[in-house]
């Protein structure tokens, strides 16, 4: 069989579906799914269907089980099936003499083969199945308890009763792999109940073949490995060309490390069953004979429904304890999210439900960051911990650890005070996040033996590490990590994180557009401050134009009336003294009006806008009424196109109105003599914007006027001072508009836009 020797480096890699032998209790043959021809034989195949395997080997299943037999058998799916006890096939086979003889088959597919596995019948039925007390009992009992320990208790014994093993042991798996007797029904006057046993008892390629096969009975822990041959006579194991995967087989032999491992502990018959929760390998029905015991195998069978029973029993008992734990956090995450909803900001409400946060994962400290904001509750380090490293763990938004110095830098202080972590991320950017804190878990482990390998040198002088020899009590002080976080914890948090995160984004949005309203009310401030500058700048020009303007004949007055009293003297003419006082007084005058306006000049006048939600289109027929009574034009028509669906926009009535009834006034104005007089208002909706149009039929712009008449006195009519454009500019821009002169073939076409924003709710 296998020439390398086995030790617990290389069983964690040993294919072990690979062995190619079977336990004597049985006889195993492999045909071809396609030819139906038999091509590996077990060398035990006289003693259980009359024939050898070279009698056999390369014939037809037909010449082995007869043909009806062989039309018989079970139909198979394309892929690979497990064997099931429950569904055993029952055949008659003649020997070799013409004898006849019952036959237990357990038929699967694996692969390209089908293997049939032989085993001798039971010959009178089982008293079990007439055992009208212990049906009861399993009714009764098995299903009735709803804690997990009552449970696993009731399952050992009735398991016990079921099968006649010295001790049967109920046996979960930890977070880390290891294992704990949870429950245990014995004969024996030891008891294992409450021992741990080290994950390295049940290495991964053992825990696979748990998972894929429900039971595994081992009636004779020292049993002869019987080998299966192939077409070549060559034992079909690991080392061949041609292995035979085992994988699903009931007959599969012991591996030697497992061989070495139950004889440390004195076991002569083992029997597992597989507890399977949620698909994952939950634990194992462990039972234990001190000598070998080959159970029937309708007791097997009846042993493999109690298994799968009580797994779905198991599974009820876990999910109704999660259902329960995943609605507490569902209640706490609604609450938290009706409050905030409500207006109260989620760091005042993370502070006011921090015990209830804390108490659903049992945390003793809670650590809250919202960007710069920090909110601690319980126990915490101080300094506060750097939890990056956490965020770069994390999954679906959470991370968790029971040994956080070994993810976290720590001082002695802060490691003394806190062991684990839950990290929930709650921004995309990583800068907002909870973390709850667990404290120092100290434990005391009882396990069955030291949990370490061995070294043993056999009698070739060579080493190897072998399963551990001693299984008295050791017991482990556990320190320096906190109570681990299971998987009824991950998801709790996960609930947790949810609706943290999605109640954290609307905050962070809530916030982000009250600082766009204030950096939007800032900027409306700056518009203003320009407007104000704009207008004072305007005025200071037009004081200057009035100024220069008014100066030029003021001094051409004071000049003549100077001149006039010289030529009185050059005359020889006496000015009487009453004219000269006159004549005095006209020049002091006009000093004096030349210095008011001066002081015209530098004075400016302020203004600020007073935004509102307007309705356009009634501010416009208001401006525009103005300038039709302002302007009494005779044969005047006006036409308003406004758009009736037109939004409201934030402006202030009285500007936007003081630039209609300019516009509007111009317009008139340059219609003085035109043939047709009429006046066109017009309003349409963009984006983002709102458009008003005004058009006139008078005499145009000038091609050389029109970049300049939004400037200080730059008349676009031939009245006035040329500012009514320019203001209407300014207060155009100060609503974040604009003003412009479309090119028109007839006539002057002005027009400007305003900016659209939401209107506020109630």
């Amino acid at each position: 069989m296998n020439k390398k020797p086995f030790d617990l480096d290389t069983c964690e890699h040993e294919p072990i579906h690979l062995i190619g032998a079977v336990q004597p209790h049985g006889a195993l043959v492999a045909i071809d799914y396609e030819s139906h021809l038999i091509t590996y034989a077990s060398a035990n195949t006289a003693e259980f269907v009359g024939r050898a395997p070279e009698a056999i080997m390369g014939k037809p299943i037909s010449d082995l089980i007869g043909k009806e037999n062989a039309r018989a058998m079970p139909d198979f799916p394309a892929e690979t099936t497990t064997p099931e006890l429950l569904k055993p096939w029952f055949i008659e086979l003649s020997g070799l003499d013409g004898t006849p003889h019952q036959i237990e088959c357990l038929p699967h597919r694996n692969k390209n083969h089908i293997i049939l596995e032989f085993m001798q019948p039971q010959l009178a039925p089982a008293t079990v199945w007439e055992d009208e007390i212990l049906r009861r009992e399993i009714i009764s009992e098995l299903i009735k308890p709803d804690a997990l320990s009552e449970l696993a208790a009731v399952s050992a014994r009735i398991i016990r009763d079921v099968t006649g093993f010295d001790r049967v042991m109920i046996y979960k798996f930890a977070e880390d792999k290891h294992g704990e007797v949870i429950a245990e029904s014995t004969n024996r006057p030891d008891s294992f109940l409450g021992l741990h046993y080290p994950a390295s008892d049940i290495p991964d390629p053992a825990r696979r073949h748990f998972t894929l096969n429900v039971m595994r009975s081992i009636p004779n822990i020292n049993g002869e490995h019987i080998p299966i041959l192939g077409m070549s006579g060559e034992v079909a194991n690991a080392e061949s060309d041609t292995p035979l995967d085992l994988t699903f087989s009931k007959l599969r032999a012991v591996a030697p490390v497992h061989v070495e491992y139950l004889n440390n502990m004195g076991v002569g018959g083992s029997l597992s069953i597989s507890l399977i929760t949620n698909g994952e390998l939950w634990g194992l029905v462990a039972c234990h004979h001190y000598r070998p015991r080959l159970v029937p195998s309708s007791r097997l069978r009846f042993a493999e429904l109690l298994g799968g029973t009580t797994s779905a029993l198991l599974q009820s008992i876990e999910n109704t304890s999660q259902l329960k734990k995943n609605i507490e956090a569902e209640k706490t995450a609604f609450f938290i999210e009706q409050q905030v909803r409500a207006g109260l900001p989620l760091r005042d409400l993370v502070t006011q439900q921090a015990d209830t946060l804390m108490t659903l994962v049992d945390a003793q400290g809670l650590f809250l960051v919202l960007g710069d904001e920090v909110v601690k509750a319980g126990t915490t380090p101080d300094p506060a911990l750097d939890y990056a490293a956490l965020h770069a763990l994390n999954a679906e938004g959470v991370a968790t650890t029971d040994a956080l110095s070994n993810v976290v830098e720590m001082s002695e202080d802060q490691t003394a005070l806190v062991a684990g972590a839950a990290y929930l991320n709650l921004s995309d950017d990583g800068r907002d996040y909870l973390v709850l804190l667990r404290s120092h878990y100290h434990q005391t482990i009882r396990w069955a033996g030291k949990p370490g390998k061995i070294e043993t040198t056999d009698k070739d002088g060579i080493t190897r590490l072998s399963p551990r020899g001693s299984f008295a009590l050791w017991q482990e002080e556990r320190r320096g990590k906190s109570k681990p976080f299971d998987a009824i914890d991950r998801d709790t948090l996960r609930i947790l994180r949810r609706a943290l995160f999605a109640l954290n984004s609307v905050e962070r949005e809530r916030q982000a557009l009250e600082a766009q309203k204030k950096a939007e009310a800032e900027e409306m401030r700056l518009r203003h401050a320009l407007l104000d500058a704009a207008r004072a700048s305007s005025l200071g020009e037009l004081a200057s134009a009035i100024a220069h303007e008014l100066n030029q004949p003021l001094s051409a007055i004071s000049n003549y009336v100077s001149a006039c009293q010289q030529e009185f003297k050059n005359a020889g003419m006496p000015v009487p003294p009453q004219a000269k006082e006159l004549i005095d007084t006209a020049v002091a005058e006009t000093a004096r009006a030349g210095e008011l306006v001066r002081r015209v000049r530098d004075f400016i006048s302020r203004g600020d806008l007073k935004p509102e939600f307007i309705d356009l289109n009634q501010v416009i027929r208001q401006g525009v009424g103005l300038a039709q009574v302002a302007s009494n034009a005779p044969g005047l028509e006006t036409r308003f196109l406004l758009d009736p669906g037109l939004p409201k926009v934030l402006a202030d009535p009285v500007q936007i109105g003081q630039v209609l009834l300019n516009l509007a006034r111009n317009g008139i104005t340059a219609m003085e003599h035109a043939h047709a007089k009429v006046l066109t208002i017009e309003t349409s909706q963009g984006p983002d914007f709102v458009e008003v149009a005004v058009r006139d039929t008078g005499q145009g712009i000038p091609q050389d006027a029109q970049a300049f008449i939004f400037e200080p006195f730059h008349a676009s009519t031939t009245k006035g001072m040329g500012i009514g454009l320019s203001l209407c500019r300014s207060i155009i821009e100060a609503h974040s508009g604009r003003i412009w002169a479309q090119p028109s073939d007839a006539g002057a076409t002005l027009m400007f836009l305003l900016p659209l924003q939401a209107e506020p709710d109630d």
